[in-house]
């Protein structure tokens, strides 16, 4: 049996659904000992593409290692892979990174892989699962690799993608039920119903309920069949970047976070406006779960992102 690191990466169609169908047929090769988070990486070299995503597999295999490389392309054929531009976008990509007791030269074949030490997409997951495999030349390690480079642009999106848990977006929508439950709570214990006479306070807080409920309206008409209270983006769907969402990523929970500090001040509760803040917390930390979703989704997500710098509220947040 061999120790291998083989890199995974993908930047078209689902790029995500190619890599765990890849994991998967990986794991029929041998023994997989450890996966590497999933990372968002520029494209390095070649035409101009979309980003990649990157994993790393440490696997245990009885192959050698030019029968592991064909079984690798056979796995990347199976999912569309075609060669015909150097260093194109491709469907999916599998290459041995690295291997336990010594290293191969040969035609087709070179490991380590000749430049696993010059780029982070491989290195930053390769340390996740075997931070002492061997990169370089003179026993170079993949951490010590990791340490000579300068910033390149890696972003990790998912500790865990292989054995994604199905039940992280519920939780997130369970807290922001509470929170909702939490501020009618607030607002029926210390509000009160205004007068005749608004005072400054109750008369932002309603300007601020009315703008809130017309930037749910915005955004509930510019996501359609996209529009979903959990975290994760409706399958089938396309990024919405038009309308509100031009101005803001989210806009829904700006609006609701809105509406629900602009109640809470009109019925002057003091506890409500202080848990419509923690809402927009909680939403500030809901949306960075999410944006890391949406990037998995959609491979155009980080460039809408630089675009609209803004996340909840246009002009402001």
């Amino acid at each position: 049996m061999t120790k291998y690191a083989v890199a995974l990466g993908s930047n078209q169609g689902d790029r995500a659904r190619h890599l765990r169908a890849a994991a998967d047929e990986i794991s029929r090769l041998g023994s997989v000992l450890a996966v590497s988070a999933l990372y968002e990486t520029a494209p390095v070299g070649g035409p101009e593409q979309g980003p990649y995503l990157n994993a790393v597999l440490a696997l245990e295999s009885p192959l050698f290692a030019h029968d592991l490389l064909e079984r690798l392309q056979t796995i990347e054929s199976g999912h569309g892979r075609e060669r015909t531009v150097r260093w194109g976008p491709r469907t999916l990509d599998l290459d041995i990174i690295a291997m336990e007791g010594g290293s191969i030269d040969i035609t087709g074949l070179q490991i380590p892989h000749p430049r696993a030490a010059e780029r982070r997409f491989v290195l930053d997951p390769l340390c996740d699962v075997w931070p002492d495999a061997v990169v370089g030349e003179e026993g170079l390690t993949a951490a010590e690799a990791r340490e000579r480079l300068g910033d390149q642009e890696v972003d990790l999106l998912m500790p865990d993608w292989v054995g994604d848990d199905e039940n992280s977006g519920r939780y997130w929508v369970a807290g922001q039920l509470t929170l909702f439950l939490a501020i009618a709570l607030a607002i029926i214990y210390d509000g009160s119903l205004p007068g005749t006479d608004l005072d400054g306070v109750r008369l932002g807080g309603a300007l601020l309920l009315v703008m809130g409920g017309a930037l749910i309206l915005a955004a509930a008409r510019s996501l359609g069949r996209a529009l979903t209270i959990m975290p994760e983006p409706v399958s089938g769907a396309s990024l919405v970047e038009t309308g509100v969402y031009s101005k803001a990523r989210h806009p829904m929970y700006g609006g609701v976070f809105l509406l629900m500090l602009g109640a809470s001040l009109l019925l002057a509760s003091l506890i409500g406006a202080v848990t419509s803040i923690g809402l927009l917390v909680f939403f500030w930390a809901k949306s960075g779960y999410e944006e890391r979703r949406l990037r998995i989704a959609y491979p155009g997500y980080s460039a809408y992102r630089q675009r609209v710098p803004r996340r909840m509220i246009p002009y402001l947040i």
